[in-house]
């Protein structure tokens, strides 16, 4: 065998370490991260992590209504005067006829806002008389500055009023003898009821399923 020969054969596995060594960092040149592992990107297609919701984000639920907004005064009818309730301890304060005007006139405001109307009549048959009407159409009447009555008006917000035993504009004349004693006549004004003395006004028939149109208590200034 030649030296040449031998030469070659010798060489041969160098150069295949060569290549293998060549290729070998080649592969490793192709991680941009580095040659570890838990530096690898994840792939493209997995799910990426969702971020938590801030606490910017809007409620959609209505009825998820912060504590405080659900406090505040409501209103209720009553033969005797009105009463004013407080929404969020449950108490109740009566505001009865013959207290004095501002007195009734604030407490009713921190149910209804401030007044938007004021008028007189001179010719009312129980003297002159003064009305303060809340934007929502309820009025109380006065006389020598005392809250001496009220009247709800229709098509107003405060048809929407009602005694506590739920007696309202729209209630029936049934309903009204389930918690008072009635009495019905014809006048000038109508159909006409007195419900035990205590409240006062006109249904569309007299018939049990006569509905009451028209509310009042009180002194009022009805012209007959």
């Amino acid at each position: 065998m030649s030296i040449h020969s031998i030469r070659s054969q010798a060489f041969l596995p160098l150069s295949l370490l060569l290549l293998l060594a060549v290729s070998a960092c080649d592969a490793t040149s192709s991680d941009p991260g580095g040659s570890g592992a838990d530096t690898a990107q994840p792939p493209i297609d997995s799910n990426p992590v969702e971020e938590p919701l801030s606490n910017d984000e809007p409620i959609d639920d209505p009825d998820a209504v912060p504590t405080e907004e659900l406090t505040g005064v409501a209103l209720a009818l009553s033969g005797e005067g009105v009463l004013v309730v407080d929404q969020q301890s449950g108490k109740t304060q009566t505001i009865p006829f013959e207290t004095d005007l501002e007195t009734a006139q604030t407490a009713i405001s921190a149910s209804l806002g401030e007044p938007t109307e004021t008028a007189e009549n001179d010719e009312c048959g129980a003297g002159p008389m003064s009305f303060i009407t809340w934007s929502n159409g309820f009025t109380i009447n006065a006389m020598e500055d005392q809250f001496v009555g009220w009247t709800v008006r229709p098509e107003t917000e405060s048809a929407n009023l009602t005694t506590v035993d739920g007696v309202g504009l729209g209630s029936m004349l049934t309903e009204l003898e389930e918690n008072y004693d009635v009495g019905v006549i014809e006048s000038s004004l109508g159909t006409e009821f007195n419900a035990s003395n205590s409240l006062f006004g006109l249904l569309d028939a007299n018939e049990p399923d006569g509905i009451v149109t028209n509310l009042w208590s009180g002194v009022a200034c009805n012209f007959r």
